[in-house]
């Protein structure tokens, strides 16, 4: 059987040129965002022969199945507003440049104090000062020379010592043949009104006294007596008061302070200042009559607290 004879015909060799000449129609392009099945898409070969894992087990340890398996939403993130092409319009305030360089080459304007012009030089006045100056110079020039001849200074050691030298003839112990003096304060410091020339004035005096001495003590009469020998009322200061008692004693004679004085009758002390001693100011004789009156109270006293009556009728201590 012979095949059917080509169609030579060339009104027909158009037909359908159209059609023929068009390529083929592509697939459309995959959905970028959809990644389901993208195994298969990559490796077409293996897909079929991959299957779909149904669990497995973490690194961590943890079980994991594909019935557990929840797809996350789609979250739509938003995009950011495009840039703007409308910029807001700046209106800057007019400069005249001609006018800002004139001003600028203009010299600053500066304010300065007004200078008083100095007074003309008194010469005489300097050369007067100048004088002085030299003849000062010259007395100090002879002074240093004349106190560099000197024999040099030496301090007076009884001066530096922190505590006088104690006179030789006050005693520390009781001795015989020694001398007895007591000391005490009977008034503190006082104040008078005063008449002077200027009028009224406020006159004051340091504290006072009793200076008391004894003469020395006889076999016969070992006791300390009763009645001092000499009695004074005296403003001087404590560390000066034997001094002055060694003026009272004979020559080269020792002294002996009471320590305790407690057993002297410094009332009747007191007593005899005031009856003796007329040229009493008027703050002495109050102060001494106050002493009276206090030391016979603190007599008093004693006399109740150290004597108690003993059996038979007597007082003893």
């Amino acid at each position: 059987m012979n095949p059917p004879a080509p169609d030579d015909d060339p009104t027909r060799a158009l037909d359908d040129f159209v059609r023929r000449m068009r390529p083929a129609a592509a697939p459309p392009p995959p959905d970028l965002d959809d990644l389901a099945g993208l195994q298969a898409r990559l490796h077409p070969g293996r897909a079929s022969a991959a299957a779909r894992p149904k669990g497995g087990t973490l690194r961590s340890g943890q079980t994991w199945d594909a019935d557990d398996v929840v797809d996350v939403p789609v979250v739509d993130l938003p995009r950011p507003p495009p840039e703007r092409t409308d910029l807001p319009e700046i209106t800057l305030p007019t400069v005249d440049l001609a006018a800002e360089q004139a001003r600028s080459a203009e010299a600053p304007e500066v304010d300065l104090p007004s200078i008083t012009a100095p007074a003309a030089l008194d010469t005489r006045a300097l050369d007067h000062s100048l004088q002085q100056a030299s003849a000062q110079v010259s007395e100090q020039y002879e002074a240093d020379a004349l106190a560099a001849q000197a024999p040099a200074w030496q301090p007076d050691l009884q001066a530096l010592q922190l505590r006088p030298a104690a006179n030789p003839r006050l005693l520390g112990t009781w001795q015989p043949g020694a001398w007895t003096g007591a000391v005490r304060e009977v008034m503190a410091t006082a104040t008078e009104f005063v008449t002077t020339a200027g009028g009224t004035a406020v006159e004051t005096y340091p504290p006072h006294r009793l200076l008391l001495l004894w003469p020395p003590q006889r076999l016969d009469a070992p006791l300390l007596g009763r009645w001092p020998q000499q009695v004074r009322l005296s403003a001087v200061a404590p560390d000066a008061a034997s001094d002055a008692l060694l003026a009272g004693v004979p020559d080269e004679a020792p002294l002996w302070l009471l320590a305790q004085t407690g057993d002297v009758d410094w009332a009747l002390a007191a007593e005899i200042v005031l009856t003796h001693q007329p040229a009493l100011r008027p703050f002495q004789a109050t102060g001494l009559r106050s002493f009276i009156d206090s030391e016979r109270e603190a007599v008093f006293a004693q006399l109740n607290q150290r004597y108690q009556q003993a059996p038979g009728g007597a007082a003893r201590l």
